[in-house]
């Protein structure tokens, strides 16, 4: 009795960890999603087909999703937002 008590408390300890660790990976994607939308702004002004990049102010062409200079993500509310996913979309339906 003694050996079945044992594997039921190994596999009661292997539950616990695999969902603290789930709990762990789930906080980590939230608070880079809240970062995220924090550091993303409201609006992005396009001037003669130009963006401006918010961390070095290198004007890059509206269609661009990084910027020449600093290689970041450049902030759009156009047609680049739409595509997000769209080859994935395509592929598996």
């Amino acid at each position: 009795m003694l050996d079945s008590q044992w594997v039921l408390l190994v596999l009661l300890a292997g539950f616990a960890a695999h969902a603290l660790v789930l709990y762990a990976a789930h906080r980590r994607i939230q608070a880079a999603a809240d970062t995220t939308d924090a550091d993303t702004p409201d609006s992005v002004t396009v001037a003669d087909g130009t963006v401006e990049c918010p961390d070095c102010g290198t004007p890059n062409n509206a269609d661009y999703r990084y910027c020449g200079g600093c290689a970041q993500q450049l902030p759009h509310t156009g047609p680049l937002d739409q595509q997000d996913g769209g080859l994935r979309r395509s592929l598996f339906g």
